[in-house]
């Protein structure tokens, strides 16, 4: 679905504003061949699903265009989000935890506190429309800026990692201190997504990632049984860069210019809280798979736990969270 818009003037003349703002910087985002010139339309749905919103990215040197287009495949046709988000979605403003769901959002966080979990809360969503939804995404009041000029806010999660695939994690995407996402150049992403190869936490690497002068911890998750054997620890494992991989070389630096221009975001679930039956404080927090989380019950990183009445116990016999499943 392609931004939608109910009034047919307003919308040509929008239109082709759009074209004359992209023509002159479309070229600049091609591959080889100028076939790969930017969609208009692509360009102006990115600029439509952002979560942060695009007055508060960072264009230094990069084509607007092209910004918008990765906004595009990241927030939709790439569904990045889905596993680099988590948890992906906030409850709407005002929402007070009750005993049947622990969530809330008195804060009233994230990048549209309006709408809510469109898994739970309503309204229905349109066939025609955008999506409305609370994405773990919040640009309210920054606190500071890296050395680079990355902006951090404080209660954002957007793009953070976290979320646990048995003992692998999503990794942070977000720019480092450096500026650069993982600390990636746009050359070592292209082969990421094209190879599968694990560059940023490779353990020759001189500069690994840093997000606030610390080592990505990501890069210190224990490999679980069968390394070597049953899959290959040097190649990324559930992140699907095999389907990536046929995209063309405009669509991934599309997405490598989108995830630079993005503040830098911190997440929810971290190594040391760890995975369920894997590693971290939440080994022992039951059978693998039940998506128990160990960290703060807060609204920016809601996870369910219910410290009212009878204590949800693991294993081990300690509280623990059970996170919305998106």
């Amino acid at each position: 679905m392609k931004h939608i818009n109910h009034q047919p003037l307003l919308w040509l003349a929008g239109l082709f504003t759009v074209i004359m703002v992209t023509a002159p910087t479309s070229h600049t985002s091609s591959a080889a061949d100028a076939k790969d010139a930017i969609s208009p339309s692509d360009v102006q749905q990115g600029e439509a699903i952002s979560p942060i919103p695009f007055d508060k990215l960072n264009f230094k040197d990069r084509p607007r265009a092209l910004v918008a287009l990765g906004s595009y495949l990241v927030n939709g046709v790439g569904d990045c989000v889905g596993c680099h988000t988590f948890p992906r979605f906030l409850r709407p403003r005002g929402t007070a935890p009750t005993p049947a769901n622990s969530t809330g959002n008195l804060r009233g966080l994230g990048s549209d506190p309006t709408a809510g979990n469109p898994f739970l809360d309503p309204p229905e969503q349109s066939l025609t429309g955008q999506m409305k939804a609370n994405i773990n995404a919040d640009t309210h009041g920054i606190v500071t800026h890296r050395a680079s000029g990355v902006p951090i806010y404080p209660y954002n999660h957007f793009l953070a990692g976290g979320r646990c695939f048995g003992f692998f994690i999503s990794r942070n995407l977000t720019p480092d201190d450096s500026g650069k996402p993982r600390g990636l150049t746009e050359a070592e992403f292209i082969q990421v997504m094209r190879q599968g190869k694990d560059i940023s936490c490779d353990t020759s690497r001189l500069t690994p990632p840093l997000y606030g002068g610390v080592v990505d911890p990501v890069c210190s998750t224990p490999e679980g049984a069968g390394a070597g054997t049953s899959f290959n620890p040097e190649v990324l494992q559930t992140m699907p860069w095999p389907t990536y991989h046929s995209m063309t070389d405009t669509e991934l630096k599309a997405i490598y210019a989108y995830l630079s221009s993005l503040p830098q975001a911190t997440a929810c679930n971290t190594v040391e809280t760890g995975c369920a039956g894997w590693f971290g404080n939440a080994k022992g927090a039951g059978e693998v798979g039940t998506n128990r989380y160990r960290y703060a019950n807060t609204d920016d990183c809601p996870n369910n736990y219910n410290p009212v009445g009878p204590a949800r116990t693991g294993d081990d016999h300690l509280p623990y969270g059970v996170a919305p499943p998106q």
